[in-house]
């Protein structure tokens, strides 16, 4: 007998993806905020970093709530199914019958799927759940802590990329060169947002590059506006 594997390793690819493009887009927001306003790269460092963490435990609860919450909140709704199919069987199966109905069966079919289906109480409850309320049961039941570990690191790890120019080229001294830190740091930047969408297509009907140039775009727009009024708040406070 052959079992169709369905691919599981997207599960947390929406966690990765959104931490990633978050922490990248905060942090480079903040980056472009600074050298807008002409400060030091230790201001860009120091501001950097201690926002990526505090954000980044920040999204992480912010996950792990949100998991923990629906995760409940769809036990609360099998609870209720399934006392509804153990005290008022006959109703339940009427209801089914004519969602079936609407779906092109006929009623004799309807409830001859039904009386079947109806046999095996845990498959017949986690089937209504989809066809009335649309909730599809968690099988894996999945740990809310894996979901906020994994979008904590994504965030910091993303995160991080555009201060990486900053922090290796601290050291050296630019007077009287050209100072490369932002480009590379847009530079690196880019090509994150790019990966990132690129690697989101792997879940999706889009082609891998345009997914990619999606991303970036979205990403850009955010620095392009922290940066204008970085500029324009200069302008005013000085």
């Amino acid at each position: 007998v052959l079992v169709e594997r369905h691919q599981k390793s997207g599960e947390f690819a929406k966690t990765i993806v959104f931490g990633g493009l978050d922490g990248i887009i905060t942090t480079f927001s903040i980056v472009t905020t600074i050298q807008g306003a002409s400060l030091t790269t230790g201001v860009v460092i120091v501001l950097g970093i201690s926002n990526l963490i505090a954000d980044a435990l920040g999204m992480a609860f912010g996950e792990y709530v949100g998991e923990k919450s629906e995760q409940e909140w769809i036990a609360k709704e099998r609870s209720r199914e399934k006392w509804e199919f153990e005290n008022f069987k006959e109703g339940e199966m009427s209801e089914m019958v004519e969602l079936y109905k609407q779906k092109g069966f006929t009623e004799e079919d309807a409830k001859d799927i039904l009386a079947i289906m109806s046999n095996h109480k845990d498959f017949f409850i986690d089937h209504m759940m989809v066809q009335e309320l649309g909730i599809i049961p968690d099988e894996e039941g999945g740990n809310p802590i894996h979901g906020a570990i994994i979008m904590f690191f994504s965030f910091i790890v993303f995160g991080f990329i555009p201060l990486l120019s900053y922090v290796a080229l601290n050291s050296v001294d630019w007077t009287g060169r050209f100072n490369p830190v932002f480009l590379v740091a847009c530079i690196l930047t880019a090509s994150a947002l790019f990966g990132l969408g690129a690697f989101k297509s792997k879940w999706e009907s889009q082609a891998w590059w345009k997914a990619g140039f999606v991303v970036l775009f979205n990403g850009t727009i955010a620095a392009v506006a922290a940066y204008i009024v970085s500029l324009i708040l200069e302008q005013i406070v000085t």
